[in-house]
């Protein structure tokens, strides 16, 4: 993650020293918290990474930066995948709540889906009723042919 992150600055113009390096491959710790000029630098490199890779998980490559940082967390936790994930979830935030006519305009969707739900079970027991009805009326009386008869009516006047 280190080398891919150096390639980028590279892009940008400014390579990462060999401090810079060391400083974001070294395990996260209070003890020694990373320079933020460094941690800000980094995170606007990572946040321009993720907006360059393909969305879609199969055209991605496997060593790419999104990939790597699903297994680089595993054993140490190193700086650079802190601040990925931090840049991740960032990204990743949902957006800010729906005011005013988009509000209306969804919660009328929302209706209008359980209203249309609701038409289509009336919909499927009106259609369904008669026959489950002309079961139960035949197996209380026990005579099949009236079920057929029964049936051969309705299949005339559908």
């Amino acid at each position: 993650m280190v080398e891919l992150l150096s390639d980028e600055a590279i892009k940008d113009g400014v390579p990462l020293t060999e401090r810079d390096r060391e400083i974001l491959a070294r395990e996260n710790s209070r003890l020694e918290p990373m320079p933020e000029v460094l941690r800000q630098r980094a995170k606007d490199l990572i946040s321009r990474i993720f907006e360059a890779e393909p969305f879609d998980e199969f055209e991605r490559d496997p060593k790419c930066f999104s990939c790597s940082l699903q297994w680089a967390g595993d054993g140490r936790y190193p700086n650079i995948v802190a601040l990925a994930e931090e840049v991740a979830c960032d990204i990743a935030r949902p957006s800010a709540p729906l005011h005013g006519r988009k509000l209306a305009k969804d919660n009328l969707q929302l209706v209008g889906c359980g209203l249309m739900v609701v038409l289509l079970m009336f919909a499927i027991v009106a259609v369904a009723g008669p026959f489950v009805r002309l079961e139960v009326k035949a197996s209380i009386v026990g005579d099949k042919s009236q079920l057929h008869s029964l049936t051969g009516v309705l299949s005339a006047i559908a």
